[in-house]
């Protein structure tokens, strides 16, 4: 079990690093909870006025009484008339004959026997034609067009019928409703802004109450980040470099391939596909649809049953009916509407913007620049490393031993204990109950 390993590298006894960290306990004050607060201190209840309300004049009946006669009750008057008569059939005329269920479709469309079809197959041999070809399909040479007249609409005009009778513009508007002037609209009379008198106090309530707390600065327990090493060159002689090292080789034996030689003769291009589908002659399929017989279509005959069924008939446009009595405006239209006449534009101001003006308010005063951290944080005079001072006449530590990895402790000077120059277990007691952090330097 003896290796190089487990030669060159003995194991170390090792102990336990002490933690640092401070106890995570709750600090506190013995005095009361207040529940006093900047904003119950500074903003006072002050009392408040009920805003003003404006108050509507209270409606006003107009004075006279209200006609509720109108166009429509005036010459539309109710009438009385008597229920309309039921008018009853007396009996329906029914045919003295025997019925007879037989519809046209049966006593027209009748079952015939018909014989089988005769099969219509293919020749014995086909004979290609020998009539010339005229390039004239079935369709171009027994479909032709014919040149027929656009059929005359049986719908009467939907034209507009004019009247030559003047246009009267009378309603039951201009007649009945009077033209009255109209009130002028009442204003209501706004408040004027009115700027305060009192310069702007630019202090806020944290600026004047939180001035910064007074006290020291807590120190840091983390232990100084410093390179522990020694002043031995680095040995990069490994287990590896030594037992694996560099040894002569030769190259590996690679076979090389023959070269392509072309084989004598010619290459034979049949297969046996070629040599046993041989191409056959081939014949037009011949086709087994029955010949069409077309005969004369003889005269377009065009009349139609809605031809001969509805025919246009004189119809006389209805008049409209005058009322007795009426007698049509004679004075010229004026060419204006009553909306326009009474509604017209009334002339508007503009409504005053309450809105503060932009412009930067400053003051006289000179610009105080005191900050809280100008006030609370001023400079420290920094002295030097305590590990770079050690071993004369400066230092404020001493050497007390050197543990078993290699570190040295020293105490700080003013440390009253009489055992440390003993190096005991006295002494690692004393370290480790001392209130002073011990230094240890590599």
């Amino acid at each position: 079990m003896l290796t190089e390993y487990a030669t060159t590298y003995h194991p170390h006894p090792l102990q336990k690093e002490k933690n640092f960290k401070p106890a995570d306990n709750a600090q506190g004050s013995g005095e009361p909870l207040s529940d006093k607060t900047t904003n119950r201190v500074d903003y006072i209840k002050h009392p408040l006025d009920r805003p003003y309300v404006h108050q509507h004049e209270g409606y006003k009946r107009p004075p006279g009484e209200f006609d509720h006669l109108t166009s429509y009750t005036k010459d539309y008057p109710m009438k009385r008339s008597d229920p309309a008569k039921a008018v009853k059939i007396e009996g329906a005329k029914m045919t003295q004959g025997k019925f007879d269920g037989e519809p046209t479709y049966t006593s027209d469309y009748r079952k015939w026997d018909l014989g089988k079809p005769k099969r219509y197959g293919p020749e014995a041999a086909w004979q290609p034609p020998r009539d010339k070809f005229e390039g004239q399909s079935t369709f171009a040479r027994d479909y032709r067009p014919f040149n027929e007249p656009r059929r005359e609409a049986i719908r009467p005009n939907e034209a507009g019928r004019m009247s030559d009778a003047p246009f009267d513009s009378t309603t039951g508007y201009r007649v009945d409703y009077v033209r009255h002037p109209m009130a002028p609209k009442f204003m209501k009379e706004r408040e004027k802004y009115k700027p305060a008198g009192v310069p702007m106090d630019g202090t806020t309530t944290f600026m004047r109450d939180f001035r910064g707390q007074m006290g020291e600065r807590t120190k840091s327990f983390k232990p100084d980040n410093q390179v522990q090493g020694s002043g031995e060159p680095l040995d990069d002689l490994t287990t590896f470099k030594n037992d694996y090292r560099r040894w002569p080789a030769e190259r590996p034996y690679h076979h090389l391939p023959d070269a392509y030689k072309k084989p004598d003769g010619d290459i034979d291009l049949n297969t046996t596909h070629n040599l046993t589908y041989k191409p056959q002659p081939l014949q037009p399929h011949v086709a087994i649809k029955p010949k069409s017989a077309h005969g004369d279509p003889g005269a377009f005959n065009g009349v139609t049953n809605y031809s001969t069924d509805y025919r246009p008939w004189e119809i006389d446009r209805v008049h409209p009916k005058t009322r007795p009595g009426y007698q049509p405006n004679t004075a010229p239209f004026e060419g204006i509407s009553t909306h326009a006449a009474h509604f017209g534009p009334k002339p508007l101001n503009p409504t005053a913007s309450f809105r503060p003006g932009h412009g930067q308010v400053g003051s006289d005063a000179p610009f105080d620049d005191a900050t809280m951290y100008r006030l609370e944080y001023t400079p420290k005079r920094v002295g030097p490393c305590p590990a770079a001072i050690l071993d004369t006449g400066n230092a404020t530590y001493r050497f007390i031993e050197l543990d078993p990895r290699g570190h040295k402790l020293y105490q700080p000077v003013y440390t009253s204990v009489t055992e440390l120059s003993t190096g005991g277990p006295t002494a690692r007691n004393a370290l480790q109950t001392s209130h002073l952090e011990p230094l240890a330097v590599a």
